[in-house]
């Protein structure tokens, strides 16, 4: 019987990431670990794996609705916090003036994780002298003018970044991504490795404008009032929809970004610790039983 002597190895991350979703979506580090700890306690146990076989089923049952419970009561407690096995994968979604960017280096330097901006990505991307085949595609979307094509690039550009090395080792905060509905339908159902804590900052757009032609240490295109205009009505134009699906998600969660900075920055940080810890739509099969 021969073996393979070489193998492809993207497709060895991308199945090893996948693989490792799985494992954290449902719980199975959490199951193992209360099988292990039941089964040394336990009395007149005979045969192993008999056991395990008859208690496998109540134990992750136990412990998935304990934590849609928990979700549901709004109840606080390590136990439903993020398992230690896995990274944060943290999406800061809001609209300009929201304080995405300054949050998201408090964050990441909290935990040590990886900042992925989008439009920055997307810059390096077509600005490089090697261009792949997706790179071509957001350069011809660009010159043509294709909102579709442009989102179908960036998505892949994001997806093939968030399966590299340091991002599936130490996490990830990702901000100017998703920007519509169908953007974060692919980030969610779509991606090999999605979110899971998407934090939506919530603020009123005249605070937010006054926040970004305010900030005159950091001058940039934002502030410019036509391009911030633009900016604004793209923003309300996606965002009931967008709204819609993110509030069928678990993983989304919404915090006021109109208070000082500091407060704002320990809310998501508590709200990332203590927050019950669930994956999926609220309906559907996140619901499902085990």
């Amino acid at each position: 019987m021969s073996s393979p002597t070489n193998f492809d190895r993207s497709m060895l991350v991308e199945y090893s990431a996948a693989f490792m979703y799985y494992i954290e979506k449902h719980k199975l580090m959490e199951v193992m670990s209360r099988i292990l700890a039941e089964i040394a306690v336990a009395d007149g146990v005979t045969d192993v794996r008999r056991w395990m076989g008859e208690n496998v089923r109540r134990i992750g049952v136990e412990i998935y609705t304990k934590s849609l419970d928990a979700f549901h009561r709004g109840v606080m407690g390590d136990f439903y916090q993020l398992p230690r096995n896995f990274y944060p994968r943290i999406v800061l979604h809001g609209k300009p003036g929201s304080g995405r960017r300054s949050l998201a280096h408090v964050l990441a330097q909290r935990w040590n994780l990886l900042i992925l901006d989008a439009d920055v990505l997307a810059y390096h991307s077509i600005n490089s002298q090697k261009q792949d085949e997706h790179s071509r595609l957001l350069q011809e979307a660009i010159e043509k003018d294709c909102v579709y094509k442009r989102s179908q690039a960036v998505g892949n550009l994001i997806q093939n970044r968030l399966l590299k090395d340091d991002a599936l080792r130490r996490g990830w905060i990702l901000i100017n991504y998703p920007n519509n509905k169908c953007e974060a339908e692919e980030l969610f159902e779509g991606f090999t490795v999605p979110p899971n804590r998407f934090v939506f900052l919530q603020i009123d757009e005249r605070m937010a404008r006054m926040r970004i032609l305010l900030n005159s240490y950091s001058p940039g295109p934002q502030a410019h009032i036509t391009f911030l205009d633009r900016q604004m009505a793209q923003f309300r134009k996606s965002e009931p929809a967008l709204n819609s699906y993110l509030s069928q998600r678990r993983e989304v969660f919404y915090v006021d970004a109109s208070p000082c900075f500091e407060q704002v920055k320990c809310e998501i940080i508590s709200s990332l610790t203590k927050t019950p810890y669930v994956l999926g739509k609220k309906y559907g099969e996140a619901n499902a039983k085990i």
